[in-house]
Formats: C-alpha cells, sequence, structure tokens
C-alpha cells in the first residue's frame, strides 16, 4: 500500500513538473500588465526543462512509458523556447577579414562583489587586457572618484589608453571604444534606460544600443531569502518572506520592464543600417521582455552561436541569463562568450562579429 501511495504521489509531482515546465516556456507570451506570475515562472525554464528531461528518462527506465512519453511530448511542446533559453547553436568561421569585437558588462562600478572595500580594481583589469574592440558597459557612469570609489586612478588612466574613445549616458551607461565614437541619444529615466551610440568601425557606421533594464528591486535581506535556503526548515520560511513582499516587487519589476520594453522597440523601429542591442536586461531568454525586444528582425547572437545555458549573473544562488547581445543588419555572430572574470555580480560577455556586405 505505502509502495502504491508514493507511485501515485510521484506520478502527481510529475505531472505537476511537466505543467510547470510548459507554463514557463510560453510565460513569455503573456502581458506582465495582464498577469505577472508567468514571467517569474520563465526564470526557471533551464531548471525545468532539464528536471523534465531527467523525470521522463526515469520514468522510462521504471517501464513507465505512458508518463515517460508526457514528459517527452511536454519538451517537444516547449522546443522553441527551450532552445532559445538553452541554446543548441556553434561557432561560426570568419568569411572575411571584416570582423570585430563587442563586450556588455554589468560592472557594478568597479567595485568587488565579494569585497567591497577592496581597491584591487579586478574588473577594471579585466577590461584592460580583454582585447575587445566595443565595450558597453552598465553601472559606470565617468571615471570620477565619485562614481568608481574603490579603483585606483592608476588603473582608469591605463583603461583610457586602451580606449581612447569613450561616451556616457545617463547615471549608469558608457560605451568605450577602441574606433571613433559619437552619442546619439539618451532615453528613459535612470536607471531604466537606453543610451544609443554609433561607431566607425573602419569605415562602417555601427549602432549600438546600450541598456539596463529594471532591476527587481530586492533588498540583501531579500535576496539572502534565496541564498539562506539550506533545509527544509528555512525552505519553509523563505517560501513564507518570498509569498510576501517579494513577489509584489518581482510583479512590478516585470510590469516595468515591459514598459521599458515597449519603448526600446520603438527606439529600435527608428534606426537604421546596422545595430546591436546589449546590455542587462535584467530578464532571460523567452521572457515577454526579450520577445518584445527582439521581435521578429533581430537575431541573438549568444543563442545562435553556443550549446547549453550559461549564467550571467551568479549572486546570492540567483544563477540566471540576464544579459543579452541582439543584432540586426549586414552583420553576422560568430561567437559569443561568457568570460568568468571581473569582480561583479555579472559575468561579461564578448561577441566577435562580421560584416557581410
Amino acid at each position: 500500500m505505502i509502495g502504491l501511495v508514493l507511485r501515485i504521489a510521484a506520478k502527481i509531482l510529475t505531472l505537476l513538473l511537466y505543467a510547470a515546465t510548459l507554463c514557463a516556456a510560453y510565460g513569455g507570451y503573456v502581458n506582465p500588465h495582464i498577469w505577472a506570475t508567468p514571467s517569474i515562472l520563465t526564470l526557471a525554464l533551464p531548471y525545468l526543462a532539464l528536471s523534465t528531461l531527467i523525470a521522463a528518462v526515469l520514468w522510462g527506465i521504471g517501464r513507465r512509458l505512458f508518463i515517460a512519453l508526457i514528459g517527452a511530448a511536454t519538451l517537444l511542446a516547449s522546443w522553441g523556447p527551450v532552445v532559445t533559453a538553452v541554446p543548441v547553436g556553434s561557432a561560426n568561421r570568419a568569411e572575411t577579414s571584416d570582423t570585430f569585437t563587442v563586450m556588455t558588462y554589468n560592472i557594478m562600478h568597479g567595485v568587488d562583489e565579494s569585497d567591497p572595500k577592496s581597491n584591487a580594481g579586478e574588473s577594471i583589469r579585466y577590461l584592460i587586457n580583454s582585447g575587445a574592440d566595443i565595450v558597453c558597459l552598465q553601472e559606470m557612469w565617468g571615471f570620477s572618484p565619485e562614481m568608481m570609489p574603490t579603483v585606483p586612478k592608476p588603473l582608469i588612466d591605463s583603461l583610457k589608453k586602451v580606449y581612447p574613445y569613450c561616451v556616457f549616458g545617463s547615471m549608469d551607461l558608457t560605451v568605450l571604444s577602441k574606433y571613433p565614437l559619437s552619442q546619439v541619444r539618451v532615453d528613459g529615466t535612470p536607471p531604466n534606460s537606453e543610451f544609443i551610440a554609433t561607431a566607425d568601425v573602419r569605415g562602417r557606421r555601427l549602432t549600438l544600443v546600450n541598456v539596463h533594464l529594471e532591476s527587481y528591486r530586492l533588498s540583501d535581506e531579500e535576496r539572502e531569502v534565496v541564498s539562506d535556503i539550506n533545509s527544509v526548515g528555512t525552505a519553509k520560511s523563505s517560501l513564507r518572506e518570498f509569498k510576501g513582499s517579494i513577489m509584489g516587487k518581482l510583479k512590478q519589476s516585470f510590469r516595468n520592464r515591459a514598459d521599458d520594453a515597449v519603448h526600446l522597440r520603438r527606439t529600435l523601429d527608428g534606426i537604421s543600417g546596422p545595430v546591436i542591442v546589449c546590455g542587462d536586461f535584467n530578464d532571460v531568454p523567452a521572457s515577454w521582455v526579450y520577445r518584445k525586444v527582439r521581435g521578429d528582425d533581430f537575431h541573438d547572437a549568444f543563442a545562435e552561436t553556443n550549446f547549453g545555458y550559461k549564467i550571467t549573473y551568479h549572486s546570492h544562488r540567483m544563477y540566471f541569463h540576464i544579459d543579452q547581445i541582439l543584432y540586426r543588419g549586414d552583420l553576422r555572430a560568430l561567437d559569443v562568450k561568457r568570460i568568468k572574470a571581473g569582480a561583479s555580480d555579472h559575468y561579461p560577455l564578448i561577441a566577435e562579429f562580421e560584416f557581410i556586405r
């Protein structure tokens, strides 16, 4: 009798897992202003999809073919959103020598996330040695001690030598370049802003849209609700806290980002020629915001050139891919590397492109 009850419970839990995977896969089709909960589920899509795969395989090994086939059908029905979040692409070989690299990095004002009082300037050192041609930074505005309080001045001077061209956006957006730059426009209310600049890449005009969309605005104490889960008791306590103020903040952040995405999309519709949109989206592939910004005309450089899930945010056990690189026009993505470097709570992404005309 006990074995029968356990099997029934396992099947119910498995079916709930399959249902959650489907909801996460298609949560990005629901406007957060209408219903925000599906947007929260999209954050967990890679983990739910992997769990569904494991569950289906285990049921198959146990010769419970019907429930295993339901799992396979769930993954098949979710395939489009899943491969956006967990890519199955590969790097491309350049067909010309007309290539360049672009980095996006939320640098957290050069502060060391693990030791905020450190003046080692690890993130700035990484920038200096990265080799990227163009760098789109979030949470950096200016080189003054007020803007980067923990970074030694000699490091800043070295950074300026490597990147002689620099333009600053509103509040926290900066573009550094080895190629000539000009500022086009700054939109939005900081920090929910977009910063548009153009680069002259060996005689070719390239538009760069550096963005930092609405954050979740969780306090350190609220973020630790997740990182403090280490037992059944703490999980129950964290769940109670999550249902309180945290859930409300998450839902509001999704709604605010939805407004940002609509504004950003209007901006992109007015830009012609090769354009790269990159930055801290604070949202994952397959989300409503990602889908709205990408539209039908942009390509995801990371999804096209990578295989498997790679996080870009790694603090408080919140392991998400929330930094994106999209492109449109006479460009071809060759490769995107996620680098585990720097001292921020984000990892940088470096994309290599080539002009195709």
